[in-house]
């Protein structure tokens, strides 16, 4: 996916939002905004937007020193998704079709991401969008593509989210499909590390690898030579989130893409409105 001319007002946007984290004092948000607005001519919008975007918080933690604002947050947002873990749990296993129950706790998680610019309330939230139907939903050729000897690669988004992963993680073991799952090597926004999989109990549960970089999505440029190998090798592929689908989407491999649509650029690109979930199995492997 290229990047959409609104972007760029997207880019201020985060850089706006994280120096407030960090920082009250305005004449160092000033800074980040005019050094900002300054390198913009070198963005390209023939690259994804987590790629384009990724200058924003080079220039923060350039002018700032800090490497992760995120980081109270993100622990915050893995406390409130383990308080609420065992109801939610309880809730898989007594629905009628409990991988559904599950996958739509995991696009619920979705919503933990402050990148995207919204505020969220994870306990209301996750309940509203547990009664919402998918736009799109390729839940039934997910649940055909899953057999036991087959690997999947689960691509992780956010704090938080990735513990309502587990959900979904434990629904596809049952089924004898092998999951690798892949969290970031370091910080970016509030995307999950390895710290972040510990904590949701994930590598307790299946093998935790990272991406080689602290990009959003996958940078290709820069990624680690495991993660090329496995995912070429995967049999099926989750990709989680925006910034998975931007720099996932025009790969050939088996790929389910799980998100909600959180601006207009995401929702065109797909087809839908914006806050609409998506189940999508890759086109291009049709």
């Amino acid at each position: 996916m290229k990047s959409y001319p609104e972007c760029i007002a997207c880019m201020f946007k985060q850089a706006v939002d994280t120096t407030r984290i960090i920082t009250s004092d305005r004449a160092v948000r000033e800074r980040v905004l005019r050094e900002l607005a300054h390198r913009m001519d070198t963005v390209s919008l023939d690259k994804p937007p987590a790629i384009s975007s990724r200058i924003v918080y080079d220039i923060i933690t350039e002018i700032t020193g800090e490497k992760d604002p995120y980081r109270e947050k993100k622990k915050i947002t893995n406390r409130e998704a383990l308080q609420l873990l065992p109801d939610l749990e309880k809730t898989v296993l007594a629905s009628s079709d409990p991988l559904r129950a599950a996958v739509h706790l995991a696009v619920a998680g979705n919503v933990i991401d402050f990148g995207a610019g919204h505020s969220f309330d994870i306990k209301k939230d996750i309940g509203e969008i547990m009664k919402k139907p998918f736009t799109i939903d390729d839940i039934e050729k997910f649940e055909r593509d899953l057999s036991p000897g087959k690997t999947l690669l689960y691509m992780g988004d956010n704090s938080g989210e990735i513990v309502l992963d587990t959900l979904m993680v434990k629904e596809i073991l049952k089924r004898g499909t092998d999951v690798i799952f892949v969290v970031k090597s370091g910080p970016i926004i509030n995307d999950a590390t390895m710290e972040d999989a510990e904590a949701a109990g994930l590598t307790s549960l299946v093998k935790v690898i990272e991406t080689g970089s602290d990009d959003m999505g996958i940078n290709w440029e820069r990624c680690s030579e495991e993660l090329r190998s496995r995912f070429e090798k995967a049999d099926i592929i989750i990709s989680k989130g925006q910034a998975n689908f931007e720099t996932l989407s025009e790969r050939k491999e088996n790929i389910y893409f799980l998100l909600k649509a959180k601006c207009s650029s995401i929702a065109e690109e797909l087809g839908v409105k914006p806050m609409d979930m998506v189940f999508l199995k890759n086109k291009a492997n049709l």
